[in-house]
């Protein structure tokens, strides 16, 4: 009797006791977020700011997104509406390219000689494949100076020597190929040439002009790929190309550029990393067939405070930004010049261009959800239960037989 008086206590504690440390059930739930990303670009070759007037020429910016939208501005000068194209989509399966907006547009080349272009702006945008791309360009004059007619005109002539200059350069190269050899490759290399001289005058059939300025060009640029996102700003003060496509690719003989800027921003989709860079130049020099690329650049921002008036010179210079979310951004000046003053600020810029993006890769992570046991409906709180049940778990585990000694060494148990 008094084990099972003791064996009911111990159960009848263990039954009090576990309802309190029973734990609930649990079960997975796959949580997912899809991919995000915003891209945007935006550049302008002149801007001018004189006591709250402003003035911004050969502009250009664009915007994709992952929606997928895409959306893009040029203009040649942004307060005249005939020189402005912009163009977006909302969704995939669209493409949109109007034709380019201009105040003066001689194209082809009036004569094949002479071609001009002023305050133009170009738009185009593209998600047919649901990975959305967007363009845009602004210019404010462009010139080209020859084309075709004009090589046609000299082509009978250069037919006429190109013996006579095989033969005579054939035997100069031959001389100077040990000691311009490293020079001599690379040329030809580039132009994809099998002879010195009758291969060079052959791609002049591949030349569209003598040369070509453009002044105040800006250009934006939306890519989006399966492994990244890129958007890039590029603005130039001036550009002259001499004999542009004698190289392969449509290259020029010899490219100048004053005042030059480009920002990049670029989001990797794998590693879900945006990534800034700027390259920025009060001008450069460049022939693709020479392998030459040459900066001239002064990333050394001045900053005065003269008393009420400030004076910020920017010289070839640019920076990047990393935001506190993640998103990046990139800014480029070729020349830049502030004065600020109690009347307002008057602002010079020659080619600016700045960048950004940011973007969180696709999620599928696996989260624990917490699901409650189901319990019989009462009123009211028990306090008391956890205390009896303690003290009985106690009272089992404590009670124990007191044995007694008798006279004769026999002995019998006693319980108290």
């Amino acid at each position: 009797m008094r084990l099972f008086r003791r064996t009911g206590a111990i159960a009848l504690s263990a039954l009090v006791v576990s309802t309190f440390l029973v734990t609930p059930a649990a079960a997975e739930e796959v949580v997912t977020r899809p991919e995000t990303f915003v891209a945007t670009a935006s550049a302008r070759a002149l801007y001018l700011e004189l006591l709250g007037i402003k003035v911004s020429a050969g502009t250009s910016g664009i915007e994709i997104t992952s929606a997928p939208s895409a959306k893009a501005t040029g203009a040649g000068l942004l307060l005249a509406s005939g020189t402005v194209s912009t163009v977006e989509t909302t969704a995939a399966g669209q493409q949109k390219a109007p034709p380019k907006a201009c105040v003066l547009n001689i194209d082809p080349p009036l004569l094949n000689l002479l071609g001009l272009q002023t305050a133009c702006g170009e738009a185009r945008v593209d998600s047919t494949t649901g990975a959305p791309q967007a363009f845009a360009k602004g210019e404010v004059l462009g010139l080209t100076l020859g084309g075709a007619q004009l090589l046609a005109i000299l082509q009978p002539v250069l037919d006429a020597l190109v013996p006579v200059l095989d033969q005579t350069l054939g035997s100069v190269t031959g001389l100077l190929q040990p000691l311009l050899g490293p020079l001599l490759q690379p040329l030809l290399g580039t132009l994809d040439l099998n002879a010195p001289v009758s291969s060079l005058l052959d791609r002049l059939d591949e030349v569209t002009a003598l040369a070509n300025v453009t002044v105040g060009t800006s250009t934006s640029e939306g890519a989006s790929s399966a492994t990244a996102i890129t958007s890039t700003a590029i603005a130039r003060g001036g550009e002259i190309n001499l004999l542009p496509g004698l190289a392969v690719g449509g290259a020029p003989l010899l490219q100048i550029i004053v005042g030059s800027s480009k920002a990049t921003s670029s989001f990797d989709r794998g590693a879900a990393r945006s990534t800034p860079s700027f390259d920025a130049a009060i001008a450069r020099v460049r022939s693709p067939l020479l392998g030459l690329d040459l900066p001239i650049a002064l990333n050394a921002p001045l900053d005065l405070n003269l008393g009420i008036l400030r004076l910020q010179v920017s010289l070839g210079a640019g920076r990047t930004i990393t935001n506190a979310d993640g998103s990046v951004g990139a800014v480029a000046d070729g020349v830049s010049i502030a004065l600020t003053t109690p009347l307002g600020s008057i602002i010079l810029q020659l080619a600016h261009a700045e960048s950004g993006i940011g973007g969180q890769g696709r999620l599928v992570a696996q989260q624990q959800v917490v699901e409650p046991v189901a319990q019989l409906a009462k009123t009211g709180g028990d306090p008391w239960l956890p205390m009896v049940g303690f003290v009985l778990l106690l009272a089992a585990f404590t009670t124990r037989r007191l044995v007694v000694a008798r006279p004769g060494g026999d002995s019998r148990p006693v319980d108290h």
